[in-house]
């Protein structure tokens, strides 16, 4: 099990959308943070090629982000 903390910046007048996309990603669950163009979000996955993917591409492909940074990971 790999679980990565991530900031996503997002488009502000998009951040309601944005959301649900990434809630409806399996194994993404956003929080909120201090404003509208952040949120946060936890990924967990079986691996940490499909950890990498999520972030880099199915996070990214979402209307609305404009980038994500991995700020924790965990892996056992």
């Amino acid at each position: 099990m790999v679980i990565i903390g991530a900031m996503v910046r997002v488009n502000a007048e998009q951040h309601q959308a944005a959301w649900q996309v990434l809630a409806d990603l399996p194994g993404v669950t956003p929080f909120a943070l201090d404003d509208a163009t952040r949120l946060g979000l936890v990924i967990e996955s079986p691996s940490l090629d499909d950890a990498y993917r999520l972030l880099n591409h199915d996070v990214h492909d979402v209307p609305g982000v404009l980038s994500a940074y991995p700020a924790y990971a965990h892996f056992e």
